[in-house]
């Protein structure tokens, strides 16, 4: 028998918010004796057939955290574009297996089940598969154990003569009502449907075909394109039109041929805190605990805690408590059925129009803007009248900045082929000497550590020049015959990166130092500017994942470094919220160790991974293998590619989108990202304080 296993992991759990969520779905929570749920099912899958006969289907969004969680290769994890209900999911999943094998038995088992009895469940699917082969579309039963009504279910017919234990179906029932329920267990030969179903791959592509047409034409249309690289263009493009529902309304209640199979092995369906309270060991006063508790008089009451945060009770029973790092849930037990309200509730955001109120201070006009302001930047610097060859002959860059304007020496390093030092202090190296061009970078021109670390720098070389839209850096180089560029005034420093960027690429090109032609930059640019501008964009999405996270922003030592540091800085600024930065290949060192502690101590921690195709191979290995300890520390991460086929390119696309995430970011938490009142606030302390150098 070709026995083919696949595994359903598009189910939200919305009614276990808020320890479920959109990102960390039902699946993932470590409900299976401490592990999680998906693994314990993977594992059940792998006692059914060979290994390479298990399959997963999960949607887009999931499937990399399938992945690494699992280790499944890639040909075997089935992505669906967007979760469609299980007939879809099931229909897509059958298609993949007949161009594999046509006389391929599927076992459909969902990932969020705890079936602690493997010998059992081996036993019940092994008798369902003998109706499976004899034609069958066959699902097993769970004997009811109370009137739930919060499953579907099954009524049997006639048992089946030619597979023992086995029956016909003769009626399907939608959660039924409390005195119908009530009816089904005191009337005996009904069962709940537990969702594992067993069929030819044949027989429900047939079934398909005869009750979901809309499904069956998309199926045939991607058929000639499995293995091929059209598919996943293709199955984006036809899932649009395929409807939404469930296998067992869409095809079981409606086919011929129908069959139960009655397990005889334990089963939780964990579709709710009650039935997480029932399914984990409880003491003698029927408290069931995942995490720490601390209890006095407290009885029949479900604690759901964070690693190292003890959740205290003290004459409370019935409840169900979740504590996680998004949202505390205290709820009635007997009502944790309409804990899936809260959790849809949750997940709604205010109109966008209503979120865009809070950009008082224009910052989305400000980055919106940013490909004109390169443009002009590099025609500022094309036309400057700065005598070259005064600068020229050097074999060292030290370019002393601070904040947004700072930021620019960290580009300049990963784009020069020379030496580039980006410098933020008051003291300069001692090895500074004449082979070095001094740049001086503060958009105010005010900067007191530019200034200091400029004034010193013109003491050891001769090459020199500065960029400022004005402020005492201005006067300093009039006084000094040292050459100048000034830009327009008027905006935040983190918001003029293009004025001070280009104009010294423009003289670097003029220099004969920057290789790079910029135009093929600019035109990106403009082009992302238009696709990040729109509610639902790549940016938009990824403000939605970080809102009320921590992100830590991973980039690559001499490369991507520098806007990962201004993603960090960005979301500082703007967003007004903590966020942190490294580089690879050196957190491997280190920072990762870290991560040991992080469930507990920064539970909202959220990596992201700023990618490019010129990263050093090995980078992107460590990436990948990141990406898996990551996940088995259930930990999240994202990752974006760049853009484009130069560095400049490459960069400037991770950087314009890290821009837009942070003024998003700010949005989604309600403040306008134009003020910097810390940061006015600790200068104007300092101006009150008597400084030599001031």
């Amino acid at each position: 028998m070709n026995v083919y296993v696949v595994i359903m992991a598009g189910g939200r759990g919305e009614r276990l918010w808020p320890a479920s969520t959109p990102t960390r779905p039902k699946p993932f929570l470590p409900l299976a004796r401490g592990e999680p749920l998906i693994k314990a099912t993977w594992r059940r899958a792998l006692a059914l057939t060979d290994p390479h006969r298990v399959y997963l289907v999960a949607e887009q969004g999931l499937a990399h955290k399938f992945r690494e969680l699992l280790g499944i290769p890639d040909d075997r994890l089935i992505v669906e574009p967007v979760g469609k209900n299980t007939a879809p999911a099931v229909g897509l999943a059958a298609l993949v297996l007949s161009q594999l094998d046509p006389r391929a038995i599927m076992v459909v088992l969902p990932a969020d089940h705890l079936i602690p009895e493997q010998e059992k469940f081996t036993a019940t699917v092994a008798r369902g598969l003998e109706a499976a082969e004899a034609g069958y579309l066959v699902t097993l039963g769970i004997k009811p154990t109370h009137p739930a009504t919060g499953y579907g279910y099954i009524q049997r017919g006639e048992p089946l003569s030619e597979v023992p234990g086995a029956f016909s179906v003769a009626r399907f029932t939608e959660k039924p009502e409390p005195s119908q329920a009530e009816k089904f267990l005191a009337q005996g030969g009904y069962f709940w449907n537990a969702g594992i179903f067993l069929w030819p791959v044949d027989r429900i592509l047939e079934e398909i075909h005869r009750f979901l047409p809309r499904l069956a034409n998309a199926l045939e249309e991607l058929r000639p394109h499995w293995g091929t690289p059209s598919w996943g263009e293709t199955l984006a493009r036809v899932w649009d039109r395929v409807e939404k529902t469930s296998i067992d309304y869409g095809v079981l209640e409606r086919a011929q041929g129908v069959a139960v199979v009655p397990a005889e092995f334990t089963w939780h369906d964990l579709g709710d805190w009650q039935a997480v309270w029932q399914a984990l060991p409880r003491d003698d006063q029927e408290v069931a605990t995942y995490g720490d508790h601390l209890g006095k008089d407290s009885n029949r009451t479900l604690i759901w805690g964070q690693p190292g945060k003890p959740v205290a009770t003290l004459g409370v029973s019935e409840l169900a408590i979740v504590d996680t790092p998004h949202a505390l849930l205290v709820a009635r037990l007997s009502r944790s059925q309409e804990v899936r309200e809260l959790a849809q509730r949750a997940e709604e955001l205010p109109p966008w129009e209503e979120l865009l109120r809070e950009d008082k201070g224009g910052m989305l006009e400000m980055v919106r803007s940013f490909p004109e302001q390169c443009q002009a930047g590099w025609e500022l610097g094309s036309s400057a009248d700065v005598p070259l060859d005064r600068l020229a002959g050097f074999s060292r860059v030290l370019c002393v900045g601070m904040g947004g304007s700072g930021i620019t020496g960290d580009l300049l390093s990963s784009l020069l082929p020379c030496e580039v030092l980006p410098w933020r202090g008051y003291q300069l190296p001692p090895f500074i000497g004449e082979e070095t061009l001094l740049v001086g970078i503060s958009y105010s021109g005010k900067t007191e550590e530019t200034l200091a670390a400029f004034k010193a720098g013109l003491a050891r070389t001769h090459r020199a020049l500065a960029i400022s839209s004005g402020g005492e850096l201005r006067e300093l180089c009039r006084r000094e015959g040292v050459p100048w560029i000034g830009i327009p005034a008027g905006l935040q420093p983190r918001a003029a990166l293009g004025y001070l960027l280009f104009p010294l690429l423009a003289l670097f090109r003029r220099l004969e130092v920057l290789p790079e032609d910029p135009a093929p930059a600019l035109r990106l640019l403009s082009a992302r500017a238009a696709e990040l501008a729109v509610e639902g964009s790549q940016a938009h999405l990824l403000a939605r994942t970080l809102c009320r996270h921590l992100p830590l922003i991973y980039g690559s030592h001499g490369h991507t470094a520098p806007v990962a540091f201004r993603w960090k800085t960005q979301i500082n600024e703007n967003a007004k919220q903590p966020a942190f930065w490294a580089q690879l290949p050196e957190l491997c060192h280190n920072e990762i160790v870290g991560w040991e502690l992080t469930p507990r101590l920064l539970p909202t921690a959220q990596v992201v991974f700023l990618r490019t195709p010129s990263d050093h191979p090995r980078v992107g290995a460590r990436i990948e293998v990141l990406k898996e300890v990551l996940a088995r520390r259930g930990l999240s991460y994202s990752e974006v590619w760049a853009q484009g086929e130069t560095v400049l390119e490459r960069l400037l696309s991770l950087l314009y989108l890290g821009d837009w995430v942070s003024v998003y970011l700010a949005l989604l938490n309600r403040v306008d990202p134009t003020p910097v009142r810390p940061i006015q606030e600790l200068k104007a302390r300092l101006a009150e304080l008597p400084w030599e150098g001031g």
